[in-house]
């Protein structure tokens, strides 16, 4: 890989561009920079390879090699983003302490940077090294030469952001920016069994999850599986599709290489991550139908629901959307599985469940001024969203007007 000149302009007007490197050195760390998805996706493989084990970098599953793959492969081109791996990395030691994987897409007149999400990743996030970002100081060290290297961007959006990752502080919470996010995570611990944790839920959370059972219990061949192969995977993919039904895209042309890219995303994802170990398929059956699907993602001793389908309303009364979350939940706890991430859709069933909320939180900054009203503008919702009074009153306030 060689080291060469680099104009983000170019890149973003030919989302094709040859894969480009830069670098930084600053006192205490140096920053790399892999432009474009070759060049990016393989200088993650071997900042992966060359650490001393896999559990040295800590990210969600929404950071991992293996979801970063897919998505800068099959969604960034159909969005026209570029990708951007920013790797800053100890001097003396050489140990990495913060990696951001990024999309560089146009806004208007604006070159932003954006966590490689596209709309299909429940979090953002840095990967957090075994330099481990503690101190104050060393925060401000490495956060300011990796703004350095961010070159000519306008507007870097971090968003969706969690606290903690991997029980690990998020370091970039620390820096000037920051808002809470329009969005939050939804998440379940269970310490003990899953039935201990359905009897905690109280007497009509547990009645209902036990006539459902029973019912579903009571029709011939009732089943609960996971998807082994790709070949059971993609069929079960394929219902899950089906039973979802994909929404008709608008006349748009590029609106439609969009929604077909997405598709194909999480068809890969559940087919290739399936054997990575990163994705699972279930299916719920009775009397020769399947009845709901659940798919989703387990990384570091947590499982995360991305897509779930049932078979309609002449199968309601099982509601099994809620049993088959039972029977995935019971699945992971005999692996040693206890936390669950229920997603980013709002599933009425949710409740049941009793998730804690997760806060989320966006490091908007604008680097000229050009980008200042949008940052400015984001920053100031994020302050509404922290007051409930203000909510009401910008709610009240839209109605007046008509939004």
């Amino acid at each position: 890989m060689s080291i060469a000149t680099f104009n983000t302009h170019d890149a973003l007007d030919a989302p094709q561009a040859t894969s480009r490197r830069r670098w930084w050195r600053g006192p205490r760390f140096t920053v790399e920079v892999f432009e474009g998805a070759d060049e990016a996706l393989a200088a993650l493989e071997a900042v992966q390879g060359t650490v001393a084990s896999q559990s040295a970098l800590t990210s969600t599953a929404f950071q991992s090699l293996n979801w970063l793959t897919v998505l800068f492969e099959e969604l960034a081109p159909a969005h026209r983003a570029v990708p951007r791996v920013i790797i800053a990395t100890e001097r003396n030691t050489g140990d990495v302490a913060l990696i951001l994987p990024l999309l560089v897409r146009r806004k208007g007149l604006l070159r932003v940077a954006y966590f490689a999400d596209l709309g299909v990743s429940n979090y953002g996030g840095p990967i957090l090294g075994p330099a481990l970002l503690k101190k104050s100081r060393s925060i401000r060290r490495a956060w300011r030469i990796v703004r350095k290297s961010l070159g000519n961007i306008d507007l870097l959006r971090l968003e969706n952001m969690p606290a903690e990752i991997g029980q690990i502080a998020n370091p970039l919470l620390t820096r000037s920016g920051l808002a809470p996010s329009r969005r939050q995570g939804a998440v379940v611990h269970i310490p003990g069994t899953v039935d201990d944790y359905i009897d905690s839920r109280g007497r009509t959370h547990r009645d209902a999850l036990a006539k459902s059972w029973v019912l579903w219990r009571k029709k011939p061949s009732p089943q609960f599986q996971r998807a082994e192969t790709p070949e059971q995977t993609a069929y079960a993919y394929s219902i899950l599709s089906e039973q979802r039904g994909q929404p008709l895209a608008n006349t748009n042309t590029h609106a439609q290489i969009k929604q077909l890219a997405q598709d194909q995303f999480f068809e890969r994802i559940a087919i290739d991550g399936s054997e990575a170990g990163l994705a699972h398929l279930f299916t719920l059956n009775a009397a020769g139908e399947t009845i709901a699907t659940l798919f989703g993602v387990e990384h570091d001793g947590t499982f995360t629901i991305l897509r779930m389908s049932d078979a309609g309303t002449a199968w309601s009364q099982l509601a099994p959307e809620q049993l088959i979350t039972t029977e995935v939940m019971r699945y992971f706890v005999e692996r040693g599985v206890r936390r669950f991430d229920l997603g980013r859709d709002d599933h009425p069933f949710k409740s049941g469940f009793g998730a804690d909320e997760v806060p989320l939180y966006d490091l908007i900054i604008a680097r000229d001024l050009a980008a200042l009203p949008r940052a400015a503008f984001h920053r100031a919702k994020g302050r509404v969203r922290k007051s409930q009074r203000l909510q009401a009153f910008a709610r009240s306030v839209g109605r007046v007007f008509g939004h």
